[in-house]
């Protein structure tokens, strides 16, 4: 069984989405306005809050709605081989509470 996706929090930020999203942004940042974000400081505690909130709702909602992302094709042979494609993980470290 693969390991849990890991949303991230302030305290566990490590190899987390949040994590992920935050070097994006760092690199978006850098390629657009020529200059390095803040590594430390109140600004960077607050990127990281908000970038480990989005990622516990994005992961949490995923979770919740596993359902929601089967898929089924149709190979065009008549319905013969109809192939059926579900998408199975686990979420850890988000914040309750969640819907």
């Amino acid at each position: 069984m693969s390991s849990p996706l890991k949303a991230g929090t302030l305290d566990d930020f490590a190899s987390s989405l949040a994590a992920y999203i935050d070097q994006a942004m760092q690199n978006e940042w850098q390629a657009r306005k020529g200059e390095f974000l803040p590594t430390d400081g109140q600004g960077a505690d607050d990127r990281k809050i908000l970038f480990a909130a989005i990622a516990q709702g994005v992961l949490k909602f995923l979770g919740d709605h596993g359902g929601d992302l089967v898929t089924t094709d149709n190979t065009g042979d008549g319905g013969l081989t109809n192939h059926r494609h579900t998408m199975a993980f686990t979420v850890d470290t988000y914040r309750t509470p969640l819907p």
